[in-house]
């Protein structure tokens, strides 16, 4: 069996370096679990040892977490528990010798691989670490010790947010809750932990000291000391859990009762509690379902275009500084690309700054980052109304008016300046490519890349593939969305694509029936309490009543089997665009809707035409 784990002495430190031979990432499989188990059994043997220091051998990161194909092959309860129970107790010998334990996180250290981190005695990042318990996603909970720990060493109210939610906790983040001790340049990790192990075998109260030093003051006094106070904790952590999911996910629940149960009780009560609940999930359809969507997911980054080398984007141009213009520039910033964010008046331009800056203050406040921060992220987005600087440009993403004849023109006045090896991609999001190609002089490198707002959440990006366009164009968007974060799905140039030819077909039917006079707002509600994150008029909002409009159009006059609604040309006629003017079915403000728009039925006829289906 090759090993997995091997460690070298250097004056009296064991560092234990994790590297999985012939594989990218570090998983906890089977194998890897049995060497943590031998390694511990060694060290604890080993005379003279004042401590050591655990590294990853892997670029990517730390531990990507724990073997999903394992988790996925389980099918009864007690298995399940029993998987639990080792993990468990293999982890805790990592935090039960007679010196201190230290991890050196770098890159991404993910469920199983944040809990190893969290049962050794310290922690260390490097600055671009980001540690997270995302087992709440695949429908399960953190089952090695996550639900027992995390709460136990930061703020019950911080541990809750990260659990329920699986979200991903940056390195300052990390180090501000107290979820590592320490945080360092990534150069300076190895040297930075070797110190910090050996501080602490001299003075572990201090470390202790500042730790509780965290979980301090009047907040914390009043919530998370006493039994009255967590229970507000769990009760508001519940509401905000049902709000979420609707009840319609066992895990997040269980996951909140496991906590509450355990944090009372003896640590290794708690463990048993978190084991018996991680074996009761991991059989549920739910969790199997989950789980075939994220194989679904990972297999879809996997580009299909083995063998041609996609042109590397160095820098990048958005053409409209709209809602979406100013999204996707802020996305290619947030990836370190320059990028010129370019549209025909100063308004607009300062209008998608706006948007991009937004953006960052909102990410990079919760990473802990201070405006300086901010501003060197804008610093990569240059607003302007010219062409100017086109001629170094990789890639265009055109984000301009939902019309044909002016998406041909900006590519005609934009594609003279570009480089020869330039990629000019359109943001339609049911318009032609092929059609688009026509206007220009190298159609091959003509391609759609759709994205999804907003776009800083949505995972999705179709790749369009026009006529013309040629494998090497759509290798390098494919490899772009990628490299951007995105989920990329290759689509033949069809009307509506992939996700429109669904998705508007759904929206325009529910125009259609609100159309026979059924009550539009009860049609939302019956779609939320199914399950879905929001009704049919919520997301007509949401896309853009405009936009909406338009690509219905463009799909019945497509497929002579749909019947086009005139709900969203109407409303559309009338000014109302939905979330981004402020007005749609619902209203909004700053952002958030407020409630359903109180007039839209008379000005879109639809009180008369309940009135004459009650008749």
């Amino acid at each position: 069996m090759a090993s997995v784990i091997h460690y070298e002495i250097e004056d009296e430190i064991a560092v234990v370096t994790l590297d999985a031979p012939g594989e990218k990432v570090n998983v906890l499989n089977e194998t890897f679990l049995r060497q943590l188990e031998d390694t511990a059994k060694e060290l604890a043997q080993k005379k003279g040892l004042k401590g050591a220091v655990v590294v990853s051998g892997k670029k990517s990161g730390f531990i990507a977490g724990a073997d999903i194909r394992q988790i996925e092959g389980v099918d009864n309860p007690e298995e399940g528990r029993r998987l639990a129970r080792q993990g468990q107790n293999i982890l805790k010998k990592w935090g039960e010798f007679t010196f201190p334990v230290v991890c050196a996180i770098h890159g991404h250290c993910m469920g199983g691989g944040t809990e190893f981190a969290l049962a050794c005695n310290y922690r260390i990042a490097s600055s671009d670490a980001s540690v997270a318990l995302p087992e709440i996603k695949l429908g399960i909970l953190p089952g090695f010790g996550g639900t027992q720990r995390l709460p136990r060493l930061i703020s019950l109210e911080k541990a809750l947010d990260i659990i329920l939610t699986g979200r991903t906790v940056r390195g300052a983040e990390a180090e501000r809750l107290g979820i590592v001790d320490r945080l360092c340049e990534p150069g300076e990790l190895r040297k930075e932990a070797l110190k910090l192990v050996r501080d602490a075998a001299r003075a572990p109260k201090n470390f202790a000291d500042r730790r509780k030093n965290k979980t301090r003051g009047l907040r914390a006094l009043l919530l998370e000391k006493n039994p009255i106070g967590r229970a507000v904790l769990f009760s508001i952590a519940g509401k905000n859990m049902q709000k979420k999911t609707g009840g319609h996910y066992p895990a997040p629940a269980r996951a909140l009762e496991v906590i509450r149960e355990g944090i009372g009780k003896p640590f290794e009560k708690g463990l048993e509690i978190e084991a018996k609940a991680l074996g009761e999930l991991i059989t549920t359809p739910e969790s199997k379902n989950l789980i075939h969507i994220y194989n679904l997911s990972q297999r879809a980054k996997k580009t299909p275009f083995e063998g041609i080398e996609p042109t590397e984007i160095k820098r990048a141009a958005v053409l409209g500084a709209g809602v979406m213009g100013g999204g996707i520039a802020q996305l290619l910033a947030a990836k370190n690309i320059p990028v010129i964010l370019k549209d025909i008046k100063d308004p607009a331009v300062e209008s998608g700054l706006d948007s991009a800056r937004k953006i960052f203050s909102k990410k990079l406040k919760r990473q802990g980052k201070d405006e300086s921060a901010i501003d060197k992220k804008m610093e990569l987005i240059t607003g302007t109304t010219e062409y100017k600087d086109f001629d170094r440009i990789d890639l265009v993403i055109e984000a301009v008016l939902e019309k044909m004849s002016v998406k041909q023109a900006v590519l005609k006045e934009c594609e003279p300046l570009l480089p020869d090896s330039a990629v000019f991609a359109t943001n339609t999001s049911a318009l032609s490519v092929s059609e688009l190609q026509s206007a220009s002089n190298r159609p091959q490198q003509v391609g759609g890349m759709h994205f999804f707002n907003p776009v800083d959440k949505m995972p999705l990006v179709e790749i369009i593939r026009g006529k013309n366009t040629s494998d090497q164009t759509v290798a390098t968007l494919f490899k772009a969305a990628a490299n951007l974060g995105k989920i990329p799905v290759v689509a033949a140039d069809r009307p509506g694509f992939l996700v429109n030819r669904l998705l508007v077909t759904y929206l325009n039917e529910a125009c259609l029936i609100a159309e026979d006079g059924v009550d539009w707002p009860s049609l939302d509600k019956i779609t939320t309490d199914f399950g879905l994150p929001m009704g049919p008029f919520r997301l007509i909002d949401e896309v853009g009543i405009d936009i909406g409009a338009e690509v219905g159009k463009t799909l019945c006059h497509a497929f002579d089997h749909l019947q086009e609604s005139s709900l969203m040309r109407k409303a559309d006629k009338l000014g109302l665009l939905g979330k981004k003017g402020g007005k749609g079915f619902y209203t909004y403000q700053g952002g958030h809707s407020s409630g359903p728009n109180l007039n839209i039925d008379a000005q879109l006829d639809l009180q008369k035409e309940r009135n004459a289906n009650d008749d």
